[in-house]
């Protein structure tokens, strides 16, 4: 609509495109074409930077003028009173049908423009009652007679005002249908819906009852086969006529074909309801054996950003290489994980028979992490059916992973899913023996004529790590300009932590019975020392440690390298976890053999052995001599004898000396040393 800006009349861009010219190019052009001339279309604003461009609106030719409608001539009551109202606005958009349906589209703009305009004719309809009573005209006869007249000459100018028209009825009894129950069925309110067509309202209406529906999806996904839609519809038919009984076997309920809810319904229908989404996504699931195809039609999936740096998640599933190895159309079995940030495969076991194999890929995971020098990845995702029984233990979070997601046959959920068919179409298919899937989508892909041809295991075993080593060294994804293997080694993530050996070794560890002897513990054909956290333990830590195991059995958890030494081992005993296995340092004999490393395992020893004897020393000190008297008798009493034994009796008589007569005279009771036998000089 043409809106006053200053002294001048202007129309917007928005007015005249694409009504009038096809583009904004358009008018630009016809505006720099009468620009020095004294005619044409004139530009009074330019438009840019929040500002609207403004054309003058009597530059406009004389047919564009007379299509939008000059204000300054339009002369119409309801002008000043129209607009669009908010609240018809709002409950149109949000309107919903019985069954569901909203308003479609142009229904929408055709009831908020019909609202608008009965609104405002109520609006002009009090305004003229209120002229009328000063002019002190007493009767109101005749009133609706303008406003139903000025409503029908309304459409002359909503078209050039807002480019709409209304389909409000210009007869007298089709304007009561409709204003009377607009204004007047809801009291005070304004009843927004009586503008809605009852045909519409009949179409939309809900035929298909609550109890219906259930007693046909039941039908449908509840039969002990998979029956088809379209002999539902005639087992349903059947049930109305009385020749056919529906038990519900949870409740023992008859149904009855004389209930209400169950109405009459064409089998074309009733094939139509149940081909619904909100049906099909129950009946579906109850009916389906196949759970990846049930999840690709109906679960949404999510969209998630790629992994920016290596070790943070690692994505593990098995494979069997697409070929096989014995008339038996036996395969190989494979478990790999891809490091998820660099797209490099980290690990990778293989055998002919899935039992087991999984044990042996955690096992070799923290092989080939250790080797490579990088911590484990902070979180894990793999499928359910191998990594369950695990959940409880290493694989529960903070143990082996930070974080642990395991999925329940949701194969699009894994990444490694995708990345095994990119293995397979990408690398393994141009290979002799490739077995095509039974029912693959694209031509291609489909089984061909040839014969199969049996691949000895050792092949597929080696073709397959030959592949993990031209993917693993060709280009990321993002960092085009390096391996996937250099992303692995350059991008590591900074939070991953070191290897949690106390809680994974006791899961995934093999075991062996060792016993210590003087701090030294014989393992694997050779020795070991007492440490903790890799270090060979000293001091306080060494003595306590001695306490609890030096001179007992216990478990050793271990863990062997690729290399087949000992990676790592650990003590367990009396259902503790209780330090590290250090290897024995060990050193030249001669002092002039001994390089710089034989030195600090000589230091190292010496301290280890020191902390012992150093402890022997002060629990030796702590001694005091004793003298022990011991009273217990040995036997009950003496009723056996040996006959003609001689026996040796005690004294029991304190021997007397005979002293002279000066003697005793001058015997000194005090001072004198007693000349009888002490007790003590027996021991």
């Amino acid at each position: 609509m043409p809106q006053e800006w200053g002294n001048l009349l202007v129309v917007t861009k928005d007015e005249l495109i694409p009504k009038y010219y096809n583009c904004i190019s358009t008018l630009k052009s016809e505006v720099h074409r009468y620009k020095d001339l004294p005619y044409g279309i004139k530009k009074v604003q330019k438009g840019g930077n929040g500002r609207q461009m403004f054309i003058d609106f009597d530059s406009l030719s004389k047919n564009v003028q007379d299509s939008l409608g000059d204000p300054r001539k339009m002369r119409h009551p309801l002008i000043s009173f129209f607009e669009f109202d908010a609240i018809a606005t709002r409950y149109y958009n949000d309107f919903r049908f019985e069954d569901g349906t909203p308003l479609k589209e142009n229904f929408k703009e055709e009831y908020i423009i019909n609202a608008s305009v009965l609104i405002s004719a109520e609006r002009l309809k009090e305004a003229r009652l209120s002229e009328w009573k000063k002019l002190r005209k007493t009767s109101t006869r005749g009133i609706m007679s303008t406003i139903i007249r000025d409503i029908t000459t309304f459409n002359e100018f909503l078209p050039k005002l807002f480019n709409v028209t209304h389909t409000i009825a210009s007869s007298q009894r089709g304007f009561d249908r409709i204003w009377k129950p607009f204004f007047e069925s809801l009291g005070d309110g304004l009843n927004f819906e009586s503008l809605i067509s009852g045909k519409l309202k009949n179409q939309n209406r809900k035929l298909m009852t609550e109890e219906m529906m259930d007693l046909l999806n039941d039908m449908f996904a509840g039969q002990d086969y998979k029956p088809s839609r379209t002999e539902v519809a005639d087992q349903y038919q059947a049930f109305l006529n009385g020749q056919l009984d529906i038990i519900n076997k949870e409740t023992a309920e008859i149904y009855d074909p004389a209930n209400p809810n169950f109405r009459e319904m064409s089998d074309n229908s009733i094939i139509a309801w149940l081909g619904k989404w909100e049906n099909k996504i129950g009946t579906f699931a109850k009916r389906s054996g196949d759970r990846q195809k049930l999840m690709q039609q109906f679960s949404p999936w999510h969209k998630l950003t790629k992994i920016k740096e290596a070790g943070t998640l690692i994505s593990i599933d098995d494979r069997q290489p697409p070929f096989m190895y014995n008339e038996q159309r036996k395969r190989a079995w494979f478990y790999m994980g891809i490091d998820l940030g660099s797209e490099a495969w980290t690990c990778w076991v293989w055998g002919k028979d899935k039992k087991g194999i999984i044990i042996e890929f955690y096992r070799q995971m923290v092989r080939n992490y250790s080797e490579w020098g990088f911590n484990l990845p902070l979180g894990l995702e793999c499928e359910s059916s191998l990594n369950s029984g695990f959940k409880d233990t290493f694989l529960r979070n903070g143990k082996m992973f930070d974080r642990v997601n395991i999925y329940r046959n949701r194969a699009r959920s894994k990444v490694v899913e995708r990345k095994f068919e990119e293995l397979r179409y990408r690398h393994e298919k141009s290979r002799l023996g490739w077995l095509a899937r039974p029912h693959a989508l694209k031509e291609e892909n489909q089984k061909s004529g040839e014969e199969e041809i049996i691949i000895p295991f050792d092949t597929i075993v080696d073709q397959s790590l030959s592949d993990i080593e031209t993917w693993n060294n060709s280009p990321h994804s993002v960092h085009k300009e390096k391996t996937r293997w250099e992303v692995f080694c350059e991008m590591q993530n900074k939070n991953t932590q070191a290897t949690h050996w106390t809680a994974i070794l006791p899961h995934i560890g093999k075991t062996e019975i060792s016993s210590c002897n003087a701090g030294i513990i014989k393992f694997r054909s050779t020795t070991f020392v007492l440490g903790l956290e890799g270090e060979i333990a000293l001091n306080d830590n060494l003595i306590e440690l001695l306490k609890n195991i030096d001179g007992k059995e216990f478990t050793i958890y271990w863990l062997d390298g690729n290399d087949g030494d000992v990676l790592k081992a650990m003590v367990y005993y009396n259902d503790t976890m209780l330090c590290d296995l250090v290897p024995h340092p060990e050193y030249a004999r001669s002092i002039h053999e001994r390089d710089e490393q034989g030195q600090i395992n000589r230091e190292l020893m010496s301290a280890y052995e020191n902390t012992v004897n150093k402890f022997m020393a002060q629990r030796k000190r702590e001694i005091d001599q004793v003298l022990i008297i011991d009273h217990r008798k040995k036997t009950l009493n003496n009723k056996f004898q040996i006959g003609g034994r001689k026996k040796y009796t005690p004294n029991t008589d304190i021997p007397k000396e005979v002293l002279a007569d000066t003697e005793e005279n001058t015997y000194n009771h005090n001072t004198a040393t007693p000349t009888a036998r002490r007790w003590a000089s027996n021991f």
